[in-house]
């Protein structure tokens, strides 16, 4: 169940980013950062998830991303910034 969840947040990153990239050759700048930042939330979310960490808001995902990971040394820093 866990590596399908990974997959479905994996595969809503890659549609978040094929759309920022529609949204960028359209002009809309704000809008393809949106979908920039959710792709990268949802890469971080799934990446949590893989190591066994799980979360209900968008501010503990951020959090733990830069404590467990960055710190951790398994993600670069400017990954986290």
């Amino acid at each position: 169940m866990e590596s399908q969840e990974i997959n479905l947040m994996y595969g809503q990153a890659r549609r978040y980013l094929a759309s920022a990239e529609l949204l960028r050759r359209e002009h809309d700048d704000d809008s393809a950062m949106s979908r920039r930042h959710y792709a990268m939330f949802y890469t971080a979310e799934a990446f949590l998830l893989a190591h066994g960490q799980t979360f209900a808001s968008h501010r503990e995902v951020i959090s733990t991303f830069a404590k467990v990971l960055v710190k951790g040394g398994s993600v670069p820093k400017e990954m986290h910034q």
